[in-house]
């Protein structure tokens, strides 16, 4: 009973801008942002060497993959109310009777086997409550990991813009030394 989500149209436009002033950033060949690694847009190692070492060392980031794995489960969990839960347990015995305690002709071994199955609480969803949490915790999940993602990128473009920063400053810190020593 969950309303159908038809998603609206993005407020940009659906094509390139057309135009004399847009011919040669549409024909050249160079690669797509989403397309090139962390590696190769950072091609400086001791850059790529900081950002592995936040990505190792962030706790936010460490809480946000928590945080994925939580969602995870959960979307496991209702997912799993869909179907019914099943319990079977089996049981066997042999036992041997002492012969004074029994009458003669009788066996003194006795076996006994028992299995039990049975269907726990099981809702039937007819109405579609329980596929709603389903889906509900799977699109959680998926924005928890995409919160993570976000997470990620911000803090390997702040190691980038803090790393850059400071190679600046030490150029014109170099630069101004050269000047004042001539």
């Amino acid at each position: 009973m969950a309303p159908q989500y038809n998603q609206p149209p993005a407020p940009i436009p659906a094509q390139w801008p057309q135009g004399d002033a847009y011919k040669d950033v549409q024909s050249t060949n160079a690669p797509i942002v989403p397309e090139l690694s962390r590696q190769d847009f950072f091609a400086d190692p001791q850059l790529q060497e900081l950002i592995e070492l936040a990505l190792e060392n962030n706790r936010d980031l460490r809480l946000a993959a928590l945080n994925v794995e939580r969602a995870r489960a959960l979307y496991g969990i209702r997912r799993a109310e869909l179907f019914p839960a099943v319990n079977a347990a089996g049981a066997g015995g042999r036992q041997r009777r002492s012969t004074d305690l029994i009458a003669p002709g009788e066996q003194n071994i006795v076996e006994q086997y028992k299995v039990n199955l049975g269907v726990a609480a099981w809702e039937i969803d007819f109405f579609g409550r329980i596929r709603s949490l389903k889906d509900q915790a799977l699109e959680a999940y998926l924005a928890t990991d995409e919160a993570r993602r976000g997470a990620q990128i911000a803090l390997v473009a702040e190691v980038a813009r803090t790393y850059l920063s400071l190679a600046a400053n030490r150029e014109n810190l170099a630069e101004i030394q050269r000047w004042h020593y001539l």
